[in-house]
C-alpha cells in the first residue's frame, strides 16, 4: 500500500504520461510568443540574435526545443531572434579584377544586394569598373549595412569600336604588356615554354589573334601569347611593324 501511494504521488508530482506539443514560434513576434506560450504553461528566454533581411526585425528565427517536440508544463523554449539592426559589411575589393557574374557572387556571400549594372564606356568588356550606393561611388573596404545595395559600374568594351591587331612577335612579355594597354587591350591566355623563370623578360614567339592587313579586334579583348626563353628557330621579326600607327575602325 506504501509503494502505491509514493508510485501514485510520484506520478503527480512528474505529471507521469502527460506531454505538451511545442508550437511553431517562428515568424511570432512578442506578444504572440507571450499569448502562446502562456496558454501552454511554458517558459521562454532569449539565447541569440541573428540578422535576416527577409524576416521582420524582433521576430522570432529560430527555437530549441523544435516545433512539434513533446516537452512537460513548465519546460523552457530558447529563441533565436532577428535583430532590429542589420550588422555591418566591408565592401570586397572588386575594381579592376572582377567579372560581371564573379563580382556578384561576391557582393552576395558579403550580405549584400546587388543593384541593375550600369554600363559605362571602358575598354574593358564586362568588367567591373566601379561601384555606387544611392548614386555615389564606395571604394573597397568602405563599411555598409548587411542588406545594403550595390550597384556595379560595368565596362562596355566601347561598343563596336576596334583596333588592327598590333605587332607582338619578337617583344618580351613585358614590352608587350605595356603596348597592349596602351590600346586598350587585354592579354590573354599565356603559354611559357620550357626553361622561362622570368616571365617578364621571356619573348613573345606567336600571338592570337595573328597580326595581319584587314585584321582587327575588339577593344577590351585579349590575345593569347606564346613564350619562350629566345626566339626558336624559324621565327622571324620584322621591327618596322612595332612603330605602324593601329588604327581604330567603327563597326
Amino acid at each position: 500500500m506504501l509503494l502505491f501511494i509514493v508510485q501514485k504521488g510520484l506520478n503527480s508530482y512528474t505529471r507521469h504520461g502527460q506531454s505538451i506539443t511545442v508550437p511553431d514560434l517562428r515568424g511570432m513576434t512578442f506578444e504572440q510568443l507571450k499569448t502562446t506560450l502562456g496558454s501552454k504553461n511554458l517558459e521562454w528566454q532569449i539565447m541569440d540574435s541573428v540578422y535576416d533581411m527577409n524576416k521582420p526585425p524582433m521576430s522570432i528565427v529560430d527555437q530549441n526545443p523544435k516545433p512539434n517536440s513533446k516537452v512537460k508544463e513548465g519546460r523552457t523554449i530558447y529563441l533565436t531572434l532577428n535583430a532590429v539592426t542589420a550588422p555591418t559589411t566591408e565592401i570586397p575589393d572588386l575594381v579592376g579584377r572582377s567579372s560581371l557574374k564573379y563580382a556578384k557572387m561576391q557582393l552576395e556571400s558579403y550580405g549584400l544586394k546587388v543593384g541593375e549594372p550600369v554600363y559605362k564606356p571602358d575598354p574593358h568588356l564586362n568588367a567591373v569598373i566601379g561601384m555606387q550606393i544611392n548614386g555615389r561611388d564606395v571604394t573597397k573596404k568602405t563599411k555598409v549595412p548587411k542588406g545594403t545595395t550595390v550597384v556595379l559600374l560595368i565596362g562596355d568594351g566601347l561598343g563596336n569600336s576596334r583596333i588592327s591587331v598590333p605587332y607582338l612577335i619578337g617583344l618580351t612579355y613585358g614590352e608587350a604588356e605595356f603596348k597592349l594597354k596602351g590600346y586598350s587591350l587585354n592579354i590573354g591566355a599565356v603559354l611559357v615554354g620550357e626553361g622561362v623563370s622570368d616571365t617578364s623578360s621571356a619573348v613573345i614567339y606567336r600571338q592570337v589573334p595573328e597580326y595581319g592587313p584587314g585584321k582587327s579586334i575588339r577593344m577590351g579583348e585579349p590575345i593569347d601569347l606564346w613564350l619562350s626563353k629566345e626566339l626558336p628557330a624559324g621565327i622571324t621579326v620584322d621591327p618596322t611593324l612595332y612603330d605602324k600607327v593601329d588604327t581604330i575602325a567603327t563597326q
